[in-house]
């Protein structure tokens, strides 16, 4: 298939003309504020990816598997961006205004060119009408692209073109003045996925940080044409650490792990496993079951204590830096996975039936003030509303932790593994001194 081929492919249309229109940045404040762009476009990937991952049952299939790197390096992504941020002196913003609010387009993209992103049930469209049109690969020839651009490698090739512009014009100690209140994170644990975060201190490393992103997220359309163009190669299977020392592509078959080529293949696989009966683009006010309207209640709040820990690990106050571990990371593993599949077999009419549905899903609303006392709060008012409703066991056993051999959980033994874990998660907040 030709390179315009691929690009209608995924986005189910014919492709809009690249655009050349394009101001070079050339401020430092425009600088940062594309760093910050970026962190909120990787950003509003996540929820809509996780919304797809959790709706399906069955966590061992192929399209699980692959959905679930995908959102894993998505988040290293999000994480190299805000260092990128940090490294040329801002602050990674991760709450309030620039939480995305579903459904919408990824931000300041073109709405002629990109998807409409939203909290969709997994199926194969979804996997190659917004997933793929998400990651569609840019052309080898395609300009770089500030507002309004057409593929996310364009949004970085203009990062990329940016840090280069300050720093011949302001010099390289202008440019990559840390901010002194921020802190940048190597030490992330993403598991087997994801690649090597890099610390941001001059243009090498701050273009090996976007090269990873964007090499990752898209890979190459044409195995003859690289992406970036300053590396020999185009066709690539994995990413990890050479035999030399040094991290990048390791050849093999052309283009496994680039994120569009992984939806590729599960939007083209002869089968797709079940899912979870969950509405999509759900909305609270649609919602007349008391249980399910307090079961998003409660998500949102942890969502939102979670997102404050994140913003919290770039920061060096109070210890903030340890906020990451101790607080951001088992709330996205542990209790909001959890609490999730919990409100996804939830209906969203008070005597719907959760095996035919439509069930509630997560709307991942940023809830100001949200704290660890009031999650809990939530939580408890959860627990008392399922409790005299006598619900069978859950259709699918919680995402996270694995669920033991046996019987799927009750409803209530699920919720009371996620209170029990908030329980520690706010004596952990509590003891750095965060406030949440």
């Amino acid at each position: 298939m030709t390179e315009q081929g691929l690009l209608e492919r995924a986005r189910g249309k014919t492709a809009a003309p690249l655009s050349v229109a394009y101001t070079p940045i050339s401020t430092l404040p425009d600088l940062r504020a594309a760093a910050q762009l970026a962190i909120q476009v990787e950003f509003t990937t996540v929820p809509a990816y996780l919304t797809a991952l959790y709706s399906i049952t069955d966590k061992g299939s192929a399209a699980y598997q692959a959905l679930r790197s995908v959102v894993v390096e998505e988040m290293f992504h999000l994480n190299q961006a805000a260092n990128i941020l940090v490294g040329i002196g801002g602050q990674p913003k991760l709450t309030g205004s620039v939480v995305p609010v579903y459904p919408a387009y990824l931000p300041s993209a073109s709405t002629t060119a990109t998807p409409y992103v939203g909290l969709y049930r997994a199926s194969q469209a979804v996997f190659r009408n917004v997933f793929m049109a998400i990651e569609t690969p840019a052309p080898f020839t395609a300009p770089p692209q500030g507002s309004d651009y057409q593929t996310i490698g364009q949004l970085y090739k203009a990062l990329s073109d940016g840090i280069q512009h300050c720093v011949e014009q302001y010099g390289a100690d202008k440019v990559f003045a840390e901010n002194p209140a921020a802190e940048q994170r190597t030490d992330i644990y993403l598991g087997k996925f994801g690649g090597k975060a890099v610390k941001v201190t001059d243009v090498d490393s701050a273009q090996l940080g976007i090269q990873q992103i964007v090499q990752q997220g898209e890979g190459a359309v044409n195995p003859t044409h690289p992406l970036v163009p300053q590396q020999p190669y185009g066709g690539y299977e994995h990413y990890g650490a050479r035999t030399d020392g040094t991290y990048g592509p390791i050849l093999g078959t052309p283009y496994e792990l680039s994120h569009y080529y992984k939806f590729l293949r599960v939007a083209d696989a002869p089968d797709f496993p079940d899912t979870l009966p969950i509405v999509s683009n759900p909305r609270v006010s649609d919602f007349t079951n008391a249980t399910a309207v307090q079961a998003v209640k409660a998500f949102n709040i942890g969502y939102s204590v979670m997102l404050q820990s994140l913003e919290a690990s770039f920061t060096k106050a109070g210890g903030a830096a340890d906020s990451y571990f101790t607080l951001a990371l088992p709330l996205m593993h542990n209790q909001l996975p959890t609490l999730a599949n919990l409100v996804m077999q939830l209906p969203v009419f008070p005597d719907g039936d959760p095996t035919v549905g439509p069930n509630a899903a997560p709307t991942f609303e940023y809830v100001e003030g949200a704290s660890f006392d009031g999650f809990l709060a939530a939580l408890q008012a959860l627990d008392k509303l399922l409790a005299g409703q006598g619900l069978p066991a859950l259709l699918v056993a919680p995402v996270a932790p694995p669920a033991p051999p046996g019987p799927a959980p009750k409803h209530r033994e699920a919720l009371h593994g996620v209170i029990d874990g908030v329980r520690t998660l706010k004596s952990r907040s509590d003891a750095t001194g965060l406030g949440l």
